[in-house]
């Protein structure tokens, strides 16, 4: 039976060369050796389920180092495997960074991508004197002092429907680089700050630059008058991303 299967996924990303998948890295000239991606351990999974190559789409690129709480795909078989059997069979497979948390099937012309109504990032900071062995891999350590109530007068600046170039790694590979931020929060709790940022979509690096924007808003390295100036590139700034690790594709609306 021919089905459009979704996939709900979680992974780390610590150990990979972010999502996508790539053939081969140099290491040597005469020395090729594969990447590890997570598409391309999905894709290996699923074809060692089915026998043959298996082509996803999905939700969201990420880069390296950055984790899924809820990463979603879809992909197109002839199968009469009961869905949770293939669930069982995909897990058994892949390491344990990756693990599939909701099968189901959907419309034929449902696509992982194109179907998004809007994504959600979380960032965490871990704000604290001294760092910690067990969240270096999973937050961005930041000793210094940052005004939260400032990063959240300021936040209004950032929402609706904009040009964000100035967020933008490589942004004249965009046609346009307009995206819609409906919402921003930042919450701190205990030693860790919390940002969630939700858009319609994301340029590349776009959730880490306005992570480290935020943050120097909160220091006081970025003064209020000028943040709707750096926005509209009346001004430069030079963008200098959060780290990965801290990052997480954490919701995805359809």
């Amino acid at each position: 039976m021919f089905q459009n299967i979704f996939l709900e996924i979680e992974y780390d990303g610590s150990n990979y060369f972010g999502w996508q998948i790539q053939n081969y890295k140099l290491e040597e000239e005469s020395n090729p050796s594969p990447i590890k991606t997570i598409q391309g351990e999905l894709e290996y999974a699923l074809k060692r389920l089915f026998n043959r190559e298996i082509k996803i789409t999905y939700a969201s690129r990420t880069d390296r180092g950055v984790h899924a709480l809820q990463q979603c795909v879809n992909f197109k078989v002839d199968t009469d495997i009961p869905l949770n059997n293939i669930r069982l069979a995909l897990n058994s497979f892949l390491s344990e960074n990756i693990r599939i948390k909701k099968i189901k099937t959907v419309p034929l012309d449902f696509h992982s991508r194109f179907s998004v109504k809007s994504k959600i990032y979380r960032y965490i900071i871990y704000n604290a004197q001294e760092p910690s062995v067990f969240h270096r891999n999973y937050s961005w350590f930041l000793p210094q002092s940052i005004d939260i109530e400032r990063i959240n007068d300021n936040l209004y600046k950032l929402i609706g429907k904009k040009n964000f170039s100035c967020f933008a790694k490589g942004a004249n590979n965009y046609k346009s680089c307009v995206r819609d931020i409906k919402n921003i929060t930042v919450k701190k709790r205990g030693k860790f700050i919390y940002i969630d940022i939700e858009a319609d979509g994301f340029l590349r690096n776009m959730a880490r630059n306005i992570v480290a924007f935020l943050v120097n808003i909160g220091i006081g390295k970025i003064s209020s008058k000028d943040i709707l100036r750096i926005i509209n590139r009346k001004i430069t700034w030079v963008n200098k991303p959060a780290p990965s690790c801290g990052l997480y594709l954490y919701k995805v609306k359809y």
